[in-house]
């Protein structure tokens, strides 16, 4: 896949939709053009997948991110402040 998307009119799918949907699996991306602007996406499922996992990749490095500072306390500690506050 190249770094600049495929493009498809919304004229040309309707016309051969077929024929845009078996392309996916080398394109994996489509960018859907209306009047010569971009409107949508089609976008090939295990890209989809791939690209959904990647991102919840980011999203737990940007959760790991905000904790790896935290002030961390051993078990023992944690067991005994516990009973303090029964």
């Amino acid at each position: 896949m190249s770094a600049i998307p495929a493009t498809l009119t919304v004229t040309d799918l309707r016309r051969k939709s077929a024929q845009a949907l078996s392309s996916l699996s080398e394109e994996k991306l489509f960018l859907l053009l209306q009047n010569s602007k971009p409107k949508g996406a089609l976008v090939d499922l295990e890209y989809l997948k791939m690209l959904q996992e990647a991102y919840e990749d980011y999203l737990d490095i940007l959760e790991f991110d905000k904790t790896v500072n935290e002030k961390t306390i051993s078990w023992g500690q944690y067991k005994k402040e516990s009973r303090k506050k029964r």
